[in-house]
This record gives structure tokens, C-alpha cells and sequence, in this order.
């Protein structure tokens, strides 16, 4: 018996099988488009904080404006906001320059305690 290729075309043999495609599914086509979308997002809340943080900075506010003009004073025993504030503006309101050297000082109502360093009013 003899064999020739024209009795084999039609075999399953001789056709080339197709090649593998690759399928996304639902969830790997969410995973592939969510990428992008999450990565500008955190490019962009990321450039927000860091423009919102240079201007809104103390540094940035408060080298616009100057504040009072301030001297430094150690604080002695016995002392109080009250004979420190009539020693630095005799002249002065004493309530109005004690708010100062407690608003200067950050002291939200405390006593000094002796041996601070206090910012006081300049005197002219």
C-alpha cells in the first residue's frame, strides 16, 4: 500500500493549532484600568499636600509680617507677670501688657517660674 499527502489534507494532523489567546476577566480588567486611576490619585493628593504645606507653612506666614518689638528678661524669685509688666512699661496699661507677655510667651495663664526667659514689650 502506498501512502500520498493528498489522503492526509483533511486530517486533523496537518491543520496548525491556533494560537493561545490570553482572556481578561471582569475583575482583571478592573484591576488593570484601576491601577492608573489610583496612581493619579495619589500623585495628586500627594502635589496638593505638598503645595498646601509650603504655603500654608509658619514659616511662610509669618515672614510676611513683623512682629512687636520684644527684649528678653529673666524671671527672679518673687517675681510675677504683674511687677514684671509695671518694671517693663510703667506707663502702660498693666492688664494690656501682662495679655501681651503671656500671648508673646505662650504661658495660657501660668506663673513664670524663676530663671525663665520671658519675651517683654521693648521699652521706647
Amino acid at each position: 500500500m502506498t501512502l500520498t499527502t493528498a489522503q492526509f489534507a483533511g486530517s486533523p494532523a496537518t491543520t496548525r493549532p491556533r494560537p493561545a489567546t490570553i482572556r481578561l476577566t471582569r475583575r482583571g480588567r478592573l484591576v488593570l484600568r484601576g491601577i492608573p486611576v489610583i496612581a493619579a490619585a495619589v500623585a495628586v493628593t500627594l502635589a496638593a499636600a505638598f503645595f498646601l504645606g509650603v504655603l500654608l507653612s509658619p514659616a511662610a506666614v509669618s515672614a510676611d509680617t513683623a512682629g512687636p518689638a520684644t527684649q528678653s528678661v529673666t524671671v527672679m524669685p518673687g517675681d510675677s507677670l504683674w511687677t514684671i509688666a509695671t518694671t517693663v512699661a510703667p506707663e502702660a496699661d498693666v492688664y494690656e501688657v501682662i495679655a501681651t507677655i503671656d500671648e508673646l510667651n505662650g504661658l495660657e495663664g501660668r506663673a513664670p517660674a524663676p530663671g525663665e526667659e520671658l519675651f517683654v514689650p521693648a521699652t521706647r
